[in-house]
């Protein structure tokens, strides 16, 4: 079973990117043309909101099937271990601060007005949140918490 979470969550992954940056894509056009807001600008928002709650919901799994909320017994053993750390705290909180942030984006983009300002809040918080997920994705280079780039 982990390994079929770990397995999904590592090429969930690419979908959070690539929906991540279509959406981005599509909300600077949009605001750099001055674009309508159409149903391709939701449908773009939705995949990347969609694509992220599913893989926070497989991150949350594994999190907990892998036991990484034990080490809140002892966490300053935790703060102190560079890669516990890491999966304890900075990944989950990035993650979930990032699946947050681009959830306010989506909404907040849609109930505006203006159609220029529904572009410029989903730009503004997706970039955002793709900038947390990419500074939180344990990339093969970042050491003691490197991870493949494929499953």
């Amino acid at each position: 079973m982990d390994n079929i979470l770990i397995n999904a969550h590592s090429i969930l992954r690419w979908a959070v990117l690539l929906f991540g940056l279509y959406a981005i894509t599509k909300s600077a056009r949009g605001l750099i043309k001055n674009q309508e807001y159409t149903q391709n600008h939701k449908m773009a928002a939705t995949l990347f909101v969609a694509s992220m709650h599913l893989q926070v919901l497989l991150g949350l799994l594994l999190y907990v099937s892998r036991g990484w909320m034990n080490q809140f017994s002892d966490m300053a053993n935790a703060m102190g271990n560079s890669t516990i750390r890491f999966w304890t705290v900075e990944h989950i909180f990035g993650m979930i601060l990032a699946a947050v942030l681009i959830q306010i984006g989506s909404t907040k983009s849609k109930k505006a007005t203006d159609v220029r300002k529904k572009h410029k809040t989903a730009l503004t918080f997706f970039t955002i949140g793709m900038i947390i997920i990419l500074a939180t994705i344990p990339w093969p280079f970042r050491g003691e918490v490197a991870r493949s780039l494929w499953p």
